[in-house]
């Protein structure tokens, strides 16, 4: 009898704290002044062409159709940092994930292989021109 009854004070004095909090332990997505800025979006990414002032991007969009953005170089020395370049582990496709800050564009990071004999870099034909160095933001189509 003592054992039941010291048990049962056990699992009263363990359910009291949990059954007190109530809604202060209620998921984050019911609060809704607790919503974040930032958003981002993933892409593969098939190619990058090397151009002297960009790198031109060629990634996959919904279905089968393929998109191109370019990213100027500038984005990677300037402050606060555009563009940033991340290595992707062993057995995982090239990607490029888009950062937006209340639906602005905030910054792009490219995960690939650090080596430039990997397939997917190559260089835009010599004398093309290539548009859209000199921007300041990046619009591509999902």
């Amino acid at each position: 009898m003592k054992k039941i009854i010291a048990s049962l004070i056990l699992a009263l004095c363990l359910a009291l704290p949990a059954i007190a909090e109530g809604e202060a332990n209620a998921p984050i997505w019911d609060h809704g002044d607790n919503v974040a800025s930032l958003s981002y979006r993933n892409v593969n990414v098939y190619r990058i062409l090397d151009h002297k002032d960009a790198y031109v991007v060629l990634y996959q969009k919904q279905g089968l159709k393929i998109g191109q953005a370019v990213l100027p170089k500038k984005w990677a020395k300037e402050q606060p940092r555009k563009l940033l370049f991340r290595n992707k582990p062993k057995g995982m496709g090239t990607y490029m994930s888009v950062f937006y800050n209340d639906g602005e564009f905030y910054k792009v990071i490219l995960t690939l292989s650090p080596s430039r004999l990997d397939a997917v870099w190559g260089t835009v034909p010599t004398g093309a021109t290539v548009d859209g160095t000199d921007a300041d933001t990046l619009d591509i189509e999902y």
